[in-house]
């Protein structure tokens, strides 16, 4: 968590002239989003699609997996990112409405300089495969297989 932001910024670094996007969840972004400074001061020309849904999803996942949905520490209050973003002087806009899918995205690759896209999803949206704790990555957990408890 909280590597997305960062990452993105040294790869485009790196690949000027490719197109960089990084992918990130709300609870990882706001580790690191003071990036957007250095994004904005250098114009690094990196993309943010963030997905938003106010909690922690792999951990509601596993609690809701292991802990017989008895969930802590899960929710959070984010900022409102459009206008932090802007607070940076970061481009921003927020994508609600499913039938705004291709004019947000264009919009996100084809502004010049750093943009963010927050993407607003429902909380009860699971992240999968998921890696219970513990295990290694070949113990990875895919959608609809219960796992060894």
């Amino acid at each position: 968590m909280g590597f997305g932001l960062p990452a993105a910024l040294r790869a485009k670094l790196t690949r000027a002239d490719d197109l960089v996007i990084d992918i990130d969840g709300d609870a990882s972004f706001n580790m690191t989003i003071a990036e957007l400074a250095t994004a904005a001061q250098y114009n690094i020309g990196v993309k943010v699609l963030l997905f938003n849904n106010e909690q922690m999803e792999m951990i509601s996942d596993l609690q809701r997996l292991y802990y017989q949905e008895r969930f802590s520490q899960n929710r959070q209050s984010n900022p409102d990112f459009v206008k932090a973003s802007a607070a940076y002087n970061v481009q921003a806009d927020r994508w609600v409405n499913p039938v705004e899918v291709t004019s947000k995205l264009r919009w996100l690759l084809q502004w010049d300089g750093p943009a963010l896209l927050e993407v607003i999803t429902e909380q009860t949206s699971p992240v999968w495969p998921v890696v219970p704790g513990g295990k290694g990555l070949h113990e990875f957990i895919t959608y609809g297989r219960e796992p060894d408890r």
